[in-house]
């Protein structure tokens, strides 16, 4: 499923988080979305899965408006990672699992993938708010991968910040693997070094406005990301063909 922004902007009060930004994302992708703190990120990411409706411009699905799906009908074709899952109920890691099946047909096998998956298969009777943060937060993706459809679109807000680098890994692994079979992924990201490494196009905005979208080699650039970050970076390759971006101390 592709995903189009046209002319998307939104305030929050006096606060305008996003201006005027127009972008696409496309299946068979993974689209990292980067920027420093406040630059509307996870506003963009609200915008996209519905959960504000922007004041301007639009959102589209595989060219449906997303302001015209209902819940349900959004839920059957993008699943959603927030920054930080909220589980008011003392509920089992397995039963938050199984919430991602709520408008779709009951379907245990693909709960059991799900918490393979991301390793929770030994955890599924733990109640979810006795996990570590990290740990919740790979419960948060297995439920969106049991929800996730076939080629569907899974959008994401930081979903590695509080997970070790094993389980960082492994989920990048496991978007990769997504976008290979066929589906679409767009995620939020603070750790550039991680997107040069696993993104195959970026979004890099700057106060609300969209800098640069494109591929990710060339809008992760080390003087592009300074001019937005005020920090200076360089690459460093890898034996794989793929690049790392490394910080280096504020320019003058």
């Amino acid at each position: 499923m592709n995903v189009r922004l046209e002319h998307l902007g939104h305030r929050y009060g006096a606060v305008e988080a996003l201006r005027d930004v127009t972008a696409e994302a496309r299946a068979g992708n993974i689209t990292a979305i980067v920027g420093p703190n406040a630059s509307g990120k996870s506003t963009l990411i609200r915008g996209i899965i519905g959960a504000i409706r922007p004041q301007w411009g639009a959102a589209f699905i595989d060219n449906l408006p997303v302001a015209s799906m209902s819940a349900r009908q959004l839920a059957r074709r993008a699943a959603y990672v927030p920054q930080r899952s909220v589980v008011a109920a003392a509920f089992t890691v397995r039963e938050v699992v199984e919430l991602g099946r709520y408008a779709l047909p009951r379907d245990v096998a693909r709960i059991e993938e799900a918490l393979a998956r991301l390793e929770l298969t030994d955890l599924a009777a733990r109640p979810y708010p006795a996990l570590s943060v990290g740990q919740q937060q790979r419960v948060t993706m297995a439920r969106a991968l049991a929800q996730l459809p076939e080629r569907g679109l899974l959008v994401l807000d930081e979903p590695t910040a509080a997970m070790d680098l094993r389980h960082a890994e492994r989920c990048m692994k496991l978007l990769r693997e997504i976008a290979d079979a066929g589906g679409a992924v767009v995620v939020a990201m603070h750790d550039l070094s991680m997107a040069a490494l696993w993104a195959d196009e970026a979004w890099l905005l700057d106060d609300g406005r969209l800098a640069a979208s494109g591929p990710a080699e060339e809008v992760l650039a080390p003087d592009r990301l300074e001019a937005v970050f005020g920090v200076g970076f360089e690459r460093v390759g890898d034996s794989e063909g793929r690049f790392r971006l490394l910080a280096s101390s504020p320019r003058a």
